[in-house]
């Protein structure tokens, strides 16, 4: 049998071999970040700190003025603090439009996914407002949303941060207003109880399913970079060109 094709830097010309390697490069990435944190910072969880304040402020980026609408982003978010505090709840509103609104709480996901199979003839597209959460219900709302074969929309002066894009990811198409908000940082869920060990095997094993459902979707898996640059404490608020740029956002209008 013939020997793979090599490339002129004598590795295999495989691009599954290639995408393997990226896939264990960013959950080594993540692991290093994860324990580094969790060394700083002996807080239980992200999740109390993000729903107290729902829209976090911006990580510094020295491309922005300082003084811009991203690192104050409440300027341009029209929902409702408490609304974003609130529990997950799916509303189906006119003209096919389902509302998913409030942080991801978890086991949300038996819960958002029963409502959706129950009025799945009506709905046409999924808006979403949410601070973010629970990372597995997030992953199984979004791959059942796929499934379904809805588009997800976050309209103008909406707000999806921290778990949900990962949500935004499972429309077929994904339309974000110019004035949507949308966020990556961190995720973790550690407690004082959890040993070094643990927490690093559910942060590669948390980090791999996340790229590996982006990629699935059709988004660049890459964006997620962002995200383990970003303390928890902060957002890294994605700019229009950005969503473009990793096939977040299929649209901007």
């Amino acid at each position: 049998m013939a020997p793979p094709k090599r490339s002129r830097l004598g590795w295999p010309s495989d691009a599954n071999l290639i995408r393997g390697i990226f896939f264990a490069l960013l959950a080594g990435a993540g692991t290093l970040l994860y324990l580094d944190f969790m060394s700083l910072n002996e807080q239980t969880a992200a999740q109390p700190l993000q729903f107290e304040r729902p829209i976090l402020p911006a990580v510094e980026r020295p491309e922005f003025d300082p003084n811009a609408p991203r690192y104050d982003p409440s300027e341009q978010v029209t929902v409702q603090a408490e609304v974003l505090s609130a529990p997950m709840v799916a509303t189906l509103a006119q003209n096919g439009v389902m509302l998913l609104s409030g942080y991801i709480d978890p086991n949300a996901a038996p819960r958002i996914i029963e409502e959706l199979d129950r009025t799945k003839e009506y709905i046409k597209t999924v808006q979403i407002n949410s601070p973010g959460g629970s990372v597995n219900d997030a992953l199984e709302i979004s791959a059942h949303i796929r499934k379904l074969g809805f588009s997800t929309t976050i309209e103008d002066g909406g707000y999806c941060a921290s778990s949900c894009p990962i949500l935004f990811a499972g429309g077929t198409a994904r339309l974000a207003g110019k004035t949507a908000t949308i966020g990556l940082h961190q995720i973790y869920g550690a407690t004082p109880q959890t040993t070094a060990p643990q927490a690093m095997s559910d942060a590669q094993t948390t980090t791999a399913r996340i790229t590996q459902h982006l990629d699935e979707m059709g988004v660049d898996p890459k964006i997620w970079i962002h995200a383990l640059q970003t303390p928890p404490n902060k957002l890294y608020y994605l700019t229009n060109q950005e969503m473009k740029q990793f096939k977040l956002a299929t649209k901007i209008r």
